[in-house]
């Protein structure tokens, strides 16, 4: 999955000849190792001599910081950009959308505003510190649905609070779009289960596109069979189970470990996500007995078991112990003693001594 990009950027020619820029967001902004350096050489690469830069959104949003900096290369082409909201843009993507001097919505788009998030973890002063980068992220976020918008401060803080989800007309009305587009067939893209779990308000038209059924008419899952297995588990939904591992996470004090166990169960069913929740807690235990509670969510996301952290920290405690020496030199101080063993010479004369005698 590293270096998969979460985004495309392609340059075509309009009908009237003109240079246009099209830029697809289509996942989680920021992952996947692809920060958004590389986006920007290449926006700058082909936007420079663009009459028209389209960016087209569905996505449910990811790294804020990553979003701040493709919110600032976009202005960069005032009266140029146009941004489209696709299926869904959400949290960080509704920040990218914002860049745009015309927004465009099909009438079963959706945008989301919320305040920003994240998982910390350290001693008071640290978590005081991610408290203060949060509240200032959150106010570079208000500056620009305040520049779009026109609303106030107090509007915005309270939306950003509830965490807010606009249809298209409701976008258009609160200011954040400016025009309503024929509705279109989304298809399951925004597929960010990290970010999934974080929100609390997800329409149930959202949570449909999520789960892969969206607008594209799948058929009904059929009803479950009584001749099945008693013992086999119940498929749930995404979302779901995402919900059950956070609820268990927060009841456990891992909230900082959730992203790593979505990643290592696959969400497969509630019984593997609650033994690994049991497993973190036991990981979370050895590392605070060994000093060393700030490696539980790594050794966590890394998929150890409670055997492989403790023989992990056991070398590390051995490796950071002085080595025993066996031939150790004695303390400067101390009398050296001089070893003298009988000599060749000593040996012959005491011979010559004996014979003389007898």
């Amino acid at each position: 999955m590293k270096n998969r990009k979460w985004w495309d950027i392609r340059a075509s020619v309009n009908g009237q000849g003109a240079s246009v820029v099209e830029i697809r967001i289509y996942d989680e902004i920021g992952f996947y190792g692809m920060d958004a350096q590389a986006f920007m050489s290449q926006l700058d690469a082909a936007a420079g001599s663009a009459a028209e830069i389209v960016v087209a959104i569905n996505s449910l949003g990811g790294d804020v910081f990553d979003a701040f900096a493709i919110y600032n290369a976009l202005r960069r082409y005032p009266e140029k950009v146009t941004t489209r909201i696709d299926g869904v843009a959400a949290s960080a993507a509704s920040l990218v959308v914002m860049a745009g001097h015309r927004v465009l919505m099909p009438e079963n788009a959706m945008l989301m505003i919320h305040n920003p998030w994240t998982v910390a973890g350290g001693d008071a002063d640290q978590l005081r510190a991610y408290a203060d980068m949060l509240d200032k992220a959150g106010d570079g976020i208000m500056a620009a649905y305040r520049n779009k918008s026109g609303k106030t401060d107090d509007e915005l803080l309270a939306m950003m609070k509830a965490e807010t989800w606009f249809t298209a007309s409701e976008a258009v009305e609160a200011g954040f779009a400016d025009e309503i587009e024929a509705p279109v067939k989304i298809s399951a893209s925004a597929n960010s289960a990290r970010i999934i779990a974080r929100l609390t308000n997800i329409p149930e038209s959202v949570k449909a596109l999520l789960n892969g059924s969206g607008d594209s008419a799948a058929p009904p899952a059929p009803a479950p069979s009584s001749a099945a297995p008693q013992g086999d588990p119940v498929a749930e939904e995404p979302t779901a189970l995402l919900a059950h591992l956070y609820a268990s996470c927060r009841t456990a004090n891992l909230s900082n470990c959730a992203e790593g166990i979505a990643l290592a169960t696959g969400l497969k069913n509630r019984a593997s996500i609650d033994a690994a929740v049991v497993a973190a807690t036991e990981i979370a235990g050895v590392c605070l007995a060994a000093k060393k509670p700030e490696l539980t969510a790594k050794f966590v996301s890394d998929g150890l078991s409670p055997t492989d952290v403790r023989a992990r920290l056991y070398d590390q405690l051995v490796s950071g112990q002085p080595k025993l020496n066996n031939h150790a030199s004695p303390p400067s101080d101390a009398p050296v003693v001089q070893a003298r063993g009988p000599s060749a010479t000593d040996i012959y004369a005491a011979r010559r001594g004996n014979s003389a005698r007898k």
